[in-house]
């Protein structure tokens, strides 16, 4: 009997030793998961990269006058992109001005997020996430699909909503062309020097365009938008939206 406990403590014994020489491995993060847990920040666009490109951007819309914008649009055979905003000048699920959006979408214009409430994503206690998928289930519902492309009102970004954009796949544009025309909404050779003095600059550059303007300015939708195109045109570029005009014919949207 006692030779048969010491075999039975001798077998323990080995086991125990196994088991300590092969600990189990501690809970620890792949490789693979830990690039899916690190977000990547998303990078502002300012420019385009194809050739001789100049993207017509319009914000704060869509308004009253959008679809007079859209008239000379569609007469001219010209594509642009609208930032829209859910709640800002009007309510984009309101009839009126969710025709409006689906109409520009249906005639081939790109239709990009400027967040639901026009909310500056740079300050403190602004719901980034909220304010973008407010925006996304609007759009959702009136063109059948949610924008990729997305332009921070004002401009204005930080690191935490760069990451957060970034980890969701939006694409964050802002401009190199600035005609400031919500400070001077009729003053349009103020408009037009602004355009000058950019394609003087950056021309040299090689860089493409992407242009600020607002279609919720009534003289900029019925007036200034039409002189800003028209000029452009006149000095050789080729007018599109912004998705065009960086290369991309298919990532606008995702369902």
């Amino acid at each position: 009997m006692l030779n048969k406990f010491a075999a039975l403590a001798l077998v323990a014994s080995t086991f125990l030793s196994l088991v300590q020489a092969s600990p189990v491995p501690s809970m620890q993060a792949s490789s693979s998961s830990l690039v899916l847990q690190k977000r990547t920040p998303a990078e502002i666009i300012t420019a385009c990269t194809v050739p001789n490109s100049f993207a017509v951007t319009f914000d704060d819309g869509p308004s009253i006058w959008t679809h007079e914008l859209l008239d000379y649009l569609l007469l001219r055979n010209i594509k642009v992109t609208f930032f829209v905003n859910g709640l800002n000048y009007n309510l984009i699920t309101d009839a009126p001005f969710a025709a409006v959006v689906k109409r520009a979408h249906d005639e081939g214009h790109q239709i990009a997020s400027h967040t639901w409430a026009h909310a500056d994503i740079s300050a403190p206690g602004v719901d980034v996430a909220s304010q973008m998928k407010m925006l996304d289930d609007a759009l959702l519902t009136i063109i059948g699909a949610r924008p990729v492309y997305m332009r921070p009102p004002y401009g204005n970004t930080s690191p935490a909503a760069l990451e957060y954009l970034g980890s969701q796949g939006y694409k964050v544009v802002n401009w190199n062309v600035d005609t400031n025309d919500w400070q001077h909404p009729l003053d349009f050779k103020a408009d037009l020097d602004a355009y000058k003095v950019a394609l003087q600059s950056l021309t040299a550059s090689g860089q493409g365009f992407i242009s600020l303007q607002h279609d919720a300015e009534q003289g900029t939708a019925q007036v200034w938008s039409k002189m800003a195109i028209e000029y452009v045109i006149s000095k050789g570029f080729n007018v599109m939206p912004v998705g065009t005009c960086l290369g991309d014919t298919t990532g606008w949207y995702r369902s």
